[in-house]
């Protein structure tokens, strides 16, 4: 089913995402996904809550966070 499948799947959960160009990631909400990109909220920083939108092609990877993510992320 198309509406389950990943990244559809992921929308709620926090995520790790790398944007294209950079190899430093950011904790995020994933808001919305569509055909254009996807929209999510910053989990922490002078940002944290604030909805963006990025189009497909400015994101590199994403994928669930793993204990070891959380931890560098909050230090």
């Amino acid at each position: 089913m198309q509406g389950d499948s990943i990244p559809r799947a992921w929308v709620g959960q926090d995520l790790i995402l790398c944007r294209t160009g950079t190899e430093i990631w950011e904790l995020v909400t994933l808001k919305e996904v569509n055909e254009l990109g996807l929209a999510y909220a910053y989990k922490s920083g002078e940002v944290e809550g604030r909805t963006v939108f990025v189009p497909w092609a400015s994101v590199s990877w994403m994928r669930p966070p793993v204990p070891g993510d959380l931890e560098s992320s909050e230090t």
